[in-house]
């Protein structure tokens, strides 16, 4: 036992923090040594020869993979055990590790007793390698401690050893089993031929493949179970292939549970398909741990190829990107092929109790929803020189017709040159609308079916697309103002009740709000009846304001 405790554990880890946390959980038992990335750990390994290895998989120079590959292919460093410390559960991760080389998993977040318990074990098991031969009395006892059925096959498949655990899993006593022929006793009937083709590949080292299985078996009760299985070569002082040592767990409720969560995942993934919404998870690197495929369809990957990717890949301003809750900014992202994609993105906070912070986003393509999100911008505020904000009324439309020919745009910077947030929604050329009243950073969406680089617009189609722009910019802002100029062109190319429809919605909403609006529209190119209609809601814009 002393010499056990003196064991030396190296621990490799990019984040200090974890380290830490595992050598708290280990120091009174083992000698720790530390790396903080793959090239360190492979030079701590050269110099110091550890015991065992508890190897994280995301590292920022090379992945535990490419570590646990390069030390299982070393004869000098072949037998140390390796654990990996994973966020990753799924069956694929777990057969990538094990066809490194992987002897063990830990899933965050980590349990102190598993985490005793599994290296515990696997340092018992590498001291049975090499001494099950001369010591086997002594090995057994090794293998009752672990956390895990370990058993011993000969070369036909009879069970030679079998730990406490083995035995509780099987639910017979060490004598039932022991000398009986596994495969014939304790595989079902369906799966026997073709885990004797597996096993008999094993003994005569013609396997190729990993060394993983998840396969049935059977308990005293005649019940179908599922075992996961790791196996190692046994082989005799001359090198000869003799048996096979078995690590396995009992993963029914395991199994059962992640065909309900991907079931779950399914019917969940077929909602999110349904929507234009797209979500992505940051951890606090910012680099993506899950995305839907909404996210990977935007953005022309597959899920898989976004897991463990830097964010800062994927955006043109990784500053726009906070650890706050934030909602409803644009953002430019790069697709797979280099293309740009302008995006409405929304942020959640995710803070754990330790500190850890990270971040799930949700995208929106601008160019499929039905509305503009606006980002709101206030111009450089010039000093007081009238009473214009006291005669525009907040919660009203008010109507300025072509007897003021460019008094409605005068009237609409003047209030934004204030510093009231502002929206023009116009068939102008906003450059014009800019260099002419000075307006230079208040959005503008020009009305046009010519779409321009620089410029967001609508087209006199899409009258649809006006309020729910109208609607997300009053929501965001106190005390703002639209100008809307153009109602005559969105008549052209739809009914008239549409836009009556359309004034009707927008009315209720400036109503709600402390913001106003300014319509100016030509009188003449409607019928009297159809104007009086469309003014109902609305207030005239005084001649003292238009002065």
């Amino acid at each position: 036992m002393d010499e056990l405790k003196k064991g030396k554990v190296l621990i490799v880890d990019d984040e200090s923090m974890n380290i830490k946390l595992l050598e708290a959980y280990l120091k009174h038992d083992y000698e720790i040594i530390s790396a903080s990335g793959g090239v360190e750990a492979l030079a701590q390994v050269e110099t110091c020869n550890p015991d065992i290895i508890l190897l994280d998989l995301m590292m920022p120079d090379i992945t535990g993979y490419e570590v646990c590959k390069t030390l299982k292919s070393s004869e000098k460093t072949r037998f140390v055990p390796i654990i990996m410390v994973t966020a990753l559960s799924s069956l694929e991760d777990r057969i990538k590790g094990i066809n490194a080389g992987a002897d063990d998993f830990l899933t965050k977040p980590l349990d102190r007793l598993e985490i005793k318990t599994r290296v515990g074990s696997l340092l018992r098991i590498k001291q049975l390698h090499d001494e099950l031969i001369s010591e086997r009395d002594q090995a057994q006892n090794y293998l009752d401690l672990a956390g895990v059925m370990l058993l011993v096959l000969d070369e036909r498949g009879i069970v030679k050893l079998i730990n406490r655990k083995g035995c509780e899993i099987l639910g017979y006593t060490e004598d039932e089993i022991t000398g009986n022929d596994w495969f014939g006793n304790y595989v079902p009937e369906i799966f026997r031929e073709s885990a004797l083709e597996g096993f008999h590949k094993l003994i005569s080292n013609e396997y190729d493949g990993n060394r993983y299985f998840e396969v049935p078996f059977l308990n005293s009760n005649q019940q179908k179970r599922i075992m996961s299985w790791n196996n190692i070569v046994l082989r005799d002082p001359e090198g000869n292939i003799n048996g096979l040592l078995v690590s396995g767990e009992d993963i029914t409720e395991r199994i059962e549970a992640e065909s309900k969560i991907k079931r779950a995942n399914e019917y969940l993934d077929n909602l999110l398909k349904a929507s234009p919404i797209a979500m992505l998870s940051l951890d606090s690197k910012k680099r993506i741990v899950t995305a839907n495929s909404n996210a990977a369809d935007i953005l022309g990957y597959d899920v898989s190829e976004l897991i463990a990717k830097p964010v800062r890949d994927l955006i043109d301003d990784q500053d726009l990107l906070e650890f706050a809750d934030k909602k409803d900014f644009e953002m430019m992202f790069f697709t797979k092929h280099g293309e740009k994609i302008g995006m409405n993105v929304s942020t959640s906070l995710l803070a754990e109790d330790d500190g850890i912070q990270g971040l799930i986003i949700t995208l929106q393509d601008l160019s499929r929803l039905r509305g503009i999100f606006i980002t709101p911008l206030t111009e450089d505020v010039e000093e007081d020189t009238g009473a214009i904000e006291e005669d525009l009324e907040s919660g009203y439309i008010f109507f300025s017709g072509s007897e003021h020919p460019g008094q409605s745009y005068r009237t609409f910077s003047e209030l934004v040159k204030r510093g009231k947030p502002g929206l023009c929604i116009t068939r102008l050329n906003p450059d014009k609308i800019r260099n002419m009243y000075g307006i230079a950073k208040t959005p503008i969406v020009w009305l046009t079916k010519n779409k321009m680089n620089g410029h967001q617009s609508i087209d006199s189609t899409e009258i649809f697309r006006i309020y729910p722009t109208i609607a997300d910019f009053i929501n965001k802002v106190e005390d703002g103002v639209v100008l809307m100029d153009g109602l005559e062109y969105m008549i052209l190319d739809n009914d008239f009740l549409s836009v009556v429809k359309l004034i009707e919605q927008t009315n209720d909403t400036i109503m709600a709000s402390s913001s106003r609006m300014i319509l100016h529209l030509d009188p003449a190119v409607l019928e009297k009846k159809e104007f009086h209609l469309l003014k109902r809601w609305m207030r005239p814009v005084s001649a003292d304001v238009l002065s």
